[in-house]
């Protein structure tokens, strides 16, 4: 007998279960949409980013399917998580080729991995970022030439055309980084061969008067004085004003290194 009523009792605990009503309908896509563009505009991005995954995953070929991704690349941005937002713009560009906001996408792709490198302290100070890695500037720089190139008129190109500009003299300026330790250490061919890819393929960034004045310091120390020549008219030719040229044209790098510095340079990391 008791064995029957605790049946019975637990029959009679699942039905009222079953029967017990729901919290309530699930929200619509639009319902969705709203509250995640409400999290947006209350700069709660963290917010943002969940709601909008959650309505990719359950409406993904719905109304907004399509402008919730391009919500999740923007709030992804602001949260500065910028590898993930790589990921969105990419998961856009592949699954909307043709789409008339590709341009946005391809601009968020670019300044993603333009910032991919700034850390904390890049932000609390001008760091110099020339002696870093640059891989993610590269991928910032073909994303924007992509953009000026397939988009010419659209309304991000401007910006990416200045970004490209300042991409290049990070480049340039990570060659005579290499230049100058290569001089240091009396390595003077590698740093002319550094200061000529600078004039070989960043002709038109401010830094090429500094590789011209390292060519012609690099020539005097192998003793190849027509070279050295030659770098020093290019030089006084097209920058007579220049701050590496002396009053007689003569070429001076503040930082070269002595001639006899040599062993006592490599054995005290040049801290003397």
């Amino acid at each position: 007998m008791p064995r029957l009523l605790s049946t019975l009792l637990i029959a009679a605990l699942l039905s009222a279960c079953a029967s017990k009503p729901t919290e309530g309908p699930e929200r619509t896509e639009a319902e969705q949409y709203r509250e995640a563009r409400e999290s947006m505009e209350s700069n709660n991005y963290v917010t943002a980013v969940d709601r909008l995954k959650e309505l990719e995953a359950r409406f993904p070929y719905g109304r907004y399917a399509e402008q919730a991704q391009l919500e999740l690349i923007y709030s992804q941005f602001r949260l500065q998580d910028y590898p993930q937002t790589v990921v969105a713009a990419q998961r856009f560009m592949r699954s909307y080729p043709a789409h008339p906001r590709l341009d946005y996408a391809l601009y968020m792709r670019g300044l993603a991995n333009f910032y991919m490198e700034r850390g904390f302290f890049d932000s609390m100070m001008n760091t110099d970022k020339s002696a870093r890695d640059l891989s993610s500037a590269r991928d910032a720089f073909e994303d924007f030439e992509r953009l000026v190139t397939r988009f010419p008129d659209s309304e991000y190109s401007e910006d990416a055309r200045a970004r490209m500009v300042f991409i290049r003299n990070e480049f340039a300026r990570h060659e005579l980084h290499a230049a100058r330790y290569y001089a240091r250490r009396g390595a003077y061919i590698a740093a002319i061969n550094r200061a000529q890819y600078v004039l070989q393929h960043y002709q038109q960034t401010p830094l090429v008067p500094e590789a011209l004045a390292i060519m012609v310091k690099g020539y005097e120390r192998l003793d190849r004085p027509a070279l050295a020549e030659k770098s020093r008219r290019v030089l006084a030719d097209n920058w007579p004003d220049s701050d590496f040229l002396e009053d007689d044209n003569q070429v001076d790098l503040a930082w070269w290194p002595d001639e006899n510095k040599g062993v006592l340079s490599l054995l005290t990391f040049d801290l003397l």
